[in-house]
């Protein structure tokens, strides 16, 4: 069966989708979509076990996502279970329809920038922090000492973040860049697109030769579970690295369409036995609970 912010609680983030608690909630997104059935905590410890983590990191991890408030726990009898919060299940939904639709096309851009320059003393560095932090979530990109630009229409929310932390000595512009004959700088630089194409490129080199194997069927569920699992959880890193620049601002070889297309042939066509897999460790603990499995696809797919 296939389905398809401000979050209440921090979402565990990992570039690399192997941390534990970013496996579950991956897991639990994709699979257990829309779902308010409690999970018996062996079979969640066995999910984890797939990937290689050990029991007792395994509670470890779903200990520390119920102090968050991602899980709920319960109890029958001596068991407990974990479902997830009514607010986890929109904020992961929202989360997984935002990582589908990354990388779909290039936004529009009129040739401006939005410029943040600040001054804030050094006996306020921890606003300072938050500034910065704040800059780059937002898609910012340091130019020059306080100086911080993007190519997108930011400037609300970067009037919004200096206001939230009171800072005063702050200016928003939205501005052009003045192109100078023989000058070698550009506004591309500080988004380190070098090393963003690097790590596109790794990626395509390092799932191109599963594409066949997982169309053509090849893979048990097991392996597609790890396959696919570990697939989204690279795509979803690229979220956090690539600031998704217009396309007059890229290499004309750009390597994240590739890379698109490679994630959304692997993940779209191992969503059935990836399914199968997860429904079969929940069956060893309830065989109920099989039934309700599910599995997303890409804004791509068909289904």
């Amino acid at each position: 069966m296939s389905t398809e912010s401000g979050l209440p609680h921090e979402m565990p983030r990992s570039a690399t989708g192997t941390d534990p608690q970013h496996l579950l909630m991956t897991l639990l997104g994709d699979y257990w979509r829309g779902n308010a059935e409690p999970i018996p905590s062996p079979a969640l410890v066995e999910l984890l076990g797939e990937f290689g983590t050990t029991e007792s990191s395994a509670r470890q991890a779903i200990h520390r996502l119920t102090q968050r408030g991602l899980l709920e726990s319960s109890k029958r009898g001596r068991s407990t279970f974990y479902a997830r919060s009514h607010s986890t299940s929109v904020a992961t939904a929202e989360r997984l329809r935002r990582a589908m639709g990354f990388g779909v096309g290039y936004p529009e851009w009129d040739g401006r920038w939005t410029v943040v320059v600040f001054s804030v003393p050094e006996s306020q560095r921890d606003v300072r922090r938050l500034l910065r932090n704040g800059l780059r979530e937002r898609g910012f990109a340091l130019l020059q000492e306080a100086v911080w630009v993007t190519p997108h229409d930011r400037g609300t929310e970067a009037v919004e973040l200096l206001d939230k932390l009171q800072v005063t000595t702050g200016s928003v512009m939205r501005s052009e860049l003045i192109e100078r004959p023989g000058s070698t700088a550009g506004l591309g630089e500080p988004f380190e697109i070098d090393t963003l194409e690097s790590e596109y490129r790794q990626f395509i080199a390092d799932y191109e030769n599963e594409v066949g194997p997982a169309a053509e069927g090849l893979l048990g569920p097991a392996e597609a579970l790890l396959l696919r699992t570990r697939l989204t959880g690279r795509w979803l890193g690229f979220r956090f690295l690539d600031p998704e620049l217009p396309r007059a601002l890229l290499p004309e070889e750009w390597p994240r369409d590739r890379a698109r297309e490679i994630f959304v042939r692997i993940y779209d066509s191992l969503g059935a036995p990836a399914e199968s897999r997860f429904g079969q460790i929940l069956a060893r603990h309830d065989p109920r609970l099989a039934e309700l499995t599910s599995h997303h696809v890409s804004s791509d797919g068909h289904r």
